[in-house]
């Protein structure tokens, strides 16, 4: 699932007119970096959630097919469902099966094998019901914003706990994969937030695992984010060290 439904209220003005996923970076609406990525790992099948501009998601989603990857839209247009409620309503598509989460207004390069890889590992060990991507080392240099930190412990894998907004101090990337048990006990089709309804029970209960991630992961949530994810993936570009789908979205938005 791509998380697509964000206001970025603090985008505006840009976002007054554009979806926060829309926005590009280096010529590439940000969302097509996470639907290449996910094709990038033979992943065939994904949905997206939309809420704020629906027309115009809609309409790029049609118009922007990643050939290969079949995509399905969870439409928020009349509500917005927050960031628990949106993937609640979104758990028929995915038929009772764990499933990768991105975000749609986040540049990374992350190993979608070595996490599914990792999860299936902690299932078996502590039977967690989802494993997140939390940034260290590289990830963590180049953050100029504060996000909130998560205890993790490396002997048993598992989160234990949070801790305040900080800078440069380990937290969630946005990238997990969870098990659709973990949000069946949410109402349908009604708002409720990732952190207070569904991740500190299953914290407290010891469902929760984790991986490391210590490479790409740009935010573009703010108009000098934004400035840094261009300037970063520019970098990266000339450099020839992005993935070739990505070298390409790019070189065609440019021409």
């Amino acid at each position: 699932m791509v998380l697509g439904a964000g206001l970025g209220n603090r985008l505006r003005p840009l976002t007054d007119t554009t979806p926060k996923p829309l926005i590009p970076v280096l010529g590439v609406p940000c969302i097509q970096y996470s639907l290449l990525n996910l094709l990038r790992y033979n992943i065939k099948e994904a949905v997206v959630n939309v809420h704020a501009h629906p027309a115009a998601m809609n309409q790029f989603l049609r118009a922007n097919p990643v050939p290969g990857l079949g995509l399905g839209i969870s439409d928020e247009s009349a509500l917005l469902l927050g960031s628990a409620g949106g993937i609640r309503k979104a758990l028929p598509f995915f038929r009772g099966l764990p499933f990768f989460s991105l975000n749609a207004d986040n540049v990374t390069l992350i190993d979608l094998r070595a996490l599914e890889q990792r999860h299936a590992a902690l299932v078996r060990e502590n039977e967690v019901f989802m494993t997140l991507v939390l940034a260290r080392g590289q990830t963590l240099a180049s953050q100029t914003e504060s996000y909130r930190e998560l205890f993790a412990d490396e002997s048993s894998g598992l989160i234990t706990g949070f801790g305040e907004k900080k800078n440069k101090t380990p937290f969630f990337t946005g990238t997990a994969i969870y098990d659709p048990r973990a949000f069946e006990h949410l109402p349908y089709d009604e708002p409720s937030e990732f952190v207070p309804d569904v991740l500190e029970y299953m914290i407290q209960e010891d469902k929760v695992g984790f991986m490391w991630m210590d490479d790409l992961w740009l935010d573009i949530g703010s108009p000098e984010l934004l400035l840094t994810a261009n300037e970063e993936l520019l970098k990266r570009y000339q450099a020839h060290s992005l993935p070739e789908s990505w070298q390409q979205e790019i070189e065609k938005r440019m021409r």
